[in-house]
Parts: structure tokens; C-alpha cells; sequence
């Protein structure tokens, strides 16, 4: 297979797919898929990033375009270098796991494959880049006695906002199911070593599913 039939394959055929990314690993597909989810996920944190607007009211203002800058860029370079860094961070613990778990993959294969679990990622990244489109921007006014962001229930509350969070959850859960096949296959484990050797990045993905809800919650 080449690049789009393994990209395609991922959607419509994830076994056979994997099987033959298993085989032949290029790292360099993988490195590529990556990049493309970061860029597309800076884009996605500058997007929401503008969707906030900070009003600092009677506050002295000398100094504060070097905060919005920084708060402003360091969600950006984030989302550039971060995607990359647990790329890595990722598919060595779950490799780990499944080493120890008694797997017999290799490290690159299971580098290769968790790269190519990114594309549900992408397709995730840009629905949401399309609803926040719709999202209205919110105001959140700061003064020498405190932030005021009651509009942040609003933003929150937007059925275009939750849909965001609704379809990026369940594309988050494909690509973990992706990478359960990969485990599986690469290592030769039954499913619940597989299972066991992707829980960690299950329970991040819980754990943020449910630190959402409960911000909603207080927020509301």
C-alpha cells in the first residue's frame, strides 16, 4: 500500500491496513501524518484562542500585551511541538506496556502505527475547527479585583461548543481503538494484554471526558 491507500485503509479497512504498516514501517509517513495533526491542532488552539476576548477594564495596561501575547502563542507552539512530543511519549509507554506484557513488537512499528492512529485526530480537529465557526466570541472582564467570566457558562453551553467536544471524544475513542488493533497485532497479545497496554491513554481520555462535564457543571 502507499501513503493514501494506508491513510484510506485506516477509515475503511483498520486490520489489514495495520497488517501492512506492521510489515513495511516508514517512519517518515508517520512523522508526516503527525505534523499534519499539530499544525491543524495550532490552528484549532489559535481559533479558540480568538474566540476569548479579555477586557482589562481599570487595570494599568503597561505590560499586558506581553501577557495576551503569551497567552496568546503558547497554546500555538503547544499545539505544534506538543502533538509530536506525546507522539513519542505515547507509543513508547504503550510499547513498554506491551513488551512487558510479553509482546514481541518492535518500537518503530508501534511508533509507525500510533502515527497513523492520529488520522481519526485530524478529522476530529477539523470538525471542530468547522463548529467553533459558530461559536460566538465571549468577553471576560478582568479588574484589579478579580476576573469576571460568568459569559464562559455561555461559551461552554453553545450546542455548537458541546458538539465540538461530543465528536472529538468519539474520534478520540477510534483512535485508541486503533491503537489496540496495532498493540494486538504488533505484539501478538491476546485482547486484554491489549487492552491493558492502551489503558493509560484510555484513562486520560476518561479523565478528560469527565473534568469537562464537571466544568460544565460549575460553570452552569
Amino acid at each position: 500500500m502507499n501513503l493514501m491507500e494506508r491513510i484510506t485503509g485506516m477509515i475503511t479497512r483498520p486490520k489489514e491496513t495495520i497488517e501492512d504498516i506492521s510489515e513495511n514501517p516508514y517512519i517518515e509517513d508517520a512523522v508526516l501524518i503527525v505534523g499534519i495533526t499539530s499544525v491543524i491542532s495550532a490552528i484549532s488552539a489559535y481559533l479558540m484562542q480568538s474566540k476569548i476576548i479579555y477586557d482589562y477594564g481599570d487595570m494599568d495596561v503597561s505590560g499586558l500585551e506581553t501577557l495576551k501575547l503569551i497567552t496568546t502563542v503558547a497554546p500555538i507552539i503547544m499545539g505544534l511541538i506538543g502533538v509530536f512530543v506525546m507522539w513519542i511519549i505515547a507509543a513508547g509507554i504503550v510499547h513498554l506496556i506491551s513488551v512487558a506484557l510479553g509482546g514481541e513488537g518492535k518500537f518503530i512499528q508501534m511508533l509507525v502505527v500510533y502515527g497513523y492512529a492520529n488520522i481519526p485526530i485530524i478529522i476530529s480537529t477539523v470538525v471542530g475547527i468547522i463548529l467553533m465557526n459558530f461559536v460566538d466570541p465571549i468577553n471576560i472582564s478582568i479588574s484589579s479585583t478579580g476576573a469576571s467570566n460568568n459569559s464562559m457558562a455561555d461559551f461552554m453551553s453553545n450546542p455548537f461548543y458541546q458538539a465540538s467536544i461530543a465528536s472529538g471524544t468519539i474520534f478520540k475513542f477510534w483512535s485508541i481503538g486503533l491503537v489496540f488493533m496495532g498493540v494486538r497485532h504488533i505484539h501478538g497479545l491476546s485482547s486484554s494484554k491489549a487492552l491493558i497496554a492502551v489503558a493509560l491513554p484510555l484513562l486520560f481520555l476518561i479523565f478528560g471526558i469527565v473534568m469537562t462535564f464537571l466544568s460544565s457543571s460549575l460553570m452552569g
